[in-house]
């Protein structure tokens, strides 16, 4: 009975694995770049930002028209019933019942108590605070699609990993059934190579799974309409800079940070950001101040109107205003606002010190993960390379009756934890560069590694 359902295992295993390959077989290979331009123009957080920023360019377009004249024309029309009359001497004249008057008014603010200029210079603060999230959503962008990019790439990775032990499991099941025609192994022990492959098909398959919904999600960050494959990322290409974060030692690991936080300071689009939000605070603390200073405002108006006597001949005339006001009651709302606005300016620059030492602190951290990352995986690649000649050597004894079945699945078992965690630290030494490169502010590996070289 356990023959059956092992076989049955089998088979469906092997069915799977065969729908699978066939699948990703025919999907279309794209490199990072090609991944990132792709959602550079689909990605609808990256399209949202934009239309915050050119908002925000119309918003200080639109702040300047309180600082500049208006002009507007106005007209009115009357009917009296009954018409007026006047008394002209000893006659009584009665005017027309209807009149009509247009007028040209011109007003000019000459000050505002320095509120429609502190206005304005929020207005330019929001666009260029709009601008760097703009650009700062950029660098978020990349990490995402980079992210999810080694993630499928990394469970593409491990599932050629699997199907390689499950050929490897299939060809000692073969050896195995060899020795047991020839009697020098035991039935248990064949069934338990039989049992090996089921699990390491099961594996196969599962992994197959977990590659198709990365794809996915991939596939759904990016715009792309159908699954695409990542293109492979050999880790010979971050050879020389694993072997250089290698060598480092506490005090070049110090140095690298201090050296890379010192770029973050100019670079890093939060530390501008948080700037910004400060001077916000503060220019809307002098607004509420200018609510206690006088305003002055120049009017101008020119009116024609008819006399009421003859129909559509007008008489103008001419006026000019200067009228200026001074607050004086309700002092009490003015004067707690303004307590307001200045507790919450405080409040706001101790809020961004302690979010500029957040980020210093994540730059930091970042920094040595990525030097911890690349000593993992240098450590994983000596312990993979000892692996594999163990395995080599253990295969080799069991073919010729050195070692016991159970001996060589002990160390089949030992290569396939050794190849995954050498993958496994391949793939956090990439996501730890990636963000690195994004709380720098980088867009590509040359420029952090000319940083870590010189």
């Amino acid at each position: 009975m356990n023959k059956y359902i092992i076989l049955m295992l089998l088979l469906l295993g092997m069915a799977g694995l065969w729908a699978q390959g066939e699948a990703f077989t025919g999907l279309q290979s794209i490199s990072l770049t090609e991944a990132r331009e792709l959602a550079l123009r689909q990605n609808s957080a990256y399209g949202a930002k934009e239309a915050a920023y050119n908002a925000a360019r119309w918003g200080r377009t639109n702040a300047i028209s309180t600082v500049l004249p208006s002009l507007s024309l106005s007209g009115s029309y009357i009917y009296m019933d009954p018409a007026t009359s006047v008394q002209a001497g000893a006659q009584q004249i009665s005017l027309n019942n209807d009149m009509r008057t247009i007028s040209l008014n011109l007003s000019q603010p000459l000050y505002l108590g320095g509120k429609a200029w502190q206005a304005y210079k929020m207005a330019v603060a929001n666009e260029e605070m709009a601008k760097l999230g703009y650009s700062n959503q950029k660098y978020i962008l990349y990490n995402e699609v980079e992210s999810k990019y080694l993630a499928a790439l990394q469970l593409k990775v491990l599932y050629l990993l699997n199907q390689q032990e499950v050929s490897s499991a299939r060809e000692n099941l073969e050896i195995a059934r060899l020795k047991l025609d020839n009697g020098i192994i035991s039935r248990a022990d064949y069934l338990r190579f039989q049992s090996r492959l089921a699990g390491k098909e099961v594996s196969a398959l599962q992994a197959a799974t977990s590659l198709q919904l990365a794809l996915q999600d991939l596939a759904n960050y990016i715009g792309s309409e159908s699954l695409v494959m990542p293109s492979e990322l050999p880790i010979s290409n971050e050879s020389t800079v694993i072997e250089l974060l290698d060598s480092y030692n506490l005090e070049s690991s110090a140095e690298l940070s201090r050296r890379l936080l010192q770029v973050a300071q100019s670079r890093n689009l939060n530390y501008q950001i948080m700037d910004k939000t400060v001077e916000l605070s503060q220019r809307a603390y002098k607004i509420a101040k200018g609510s206690f200073l006088p305003t002055l405002m120049l009017t101008g108006s020119r009116q024609y109107k008819e006399n009421g006597i003859d129909r559509y001949e007008f008489s103008a005339s001419n006026q000019i205003m200067l009228n200026a006001s001074l607050p004086i009651l309700p002092g009490l709302g003015n004067y707690t606002a303004a307590k307001k606005a200045k507790e919450e300016a405080r409040k706001t620059s101790l809020e961004a010190k302690t979010a500029i030492d957040g980020i210093k602190l994540g730059i930091e951290a970042g920094t040595l993960n990525f030097i911890s990352s690349a000593k993992q995986v240098k450590s994983a690649e000596l312990g993979l390379a000892y692996t594999e000649e163990l395995y080599s050597q253990m295969q080799e004894r069991f073919r010729q009756n050195m070692i016991s079945g159970m001996e060589l699945l002990d160390a089949e078992l030992m290569l396939s934890s050794a190849r995954m965690t050498h993958t496994n630290a391949f793939y956090a030494y990439l996501k730890a560069r990636s963000t690195l490169m994004q709380a720098l502010a980088l867009e590509n590996n040359t420029e952090l590694y000319t940083l870590i070289q010189n």
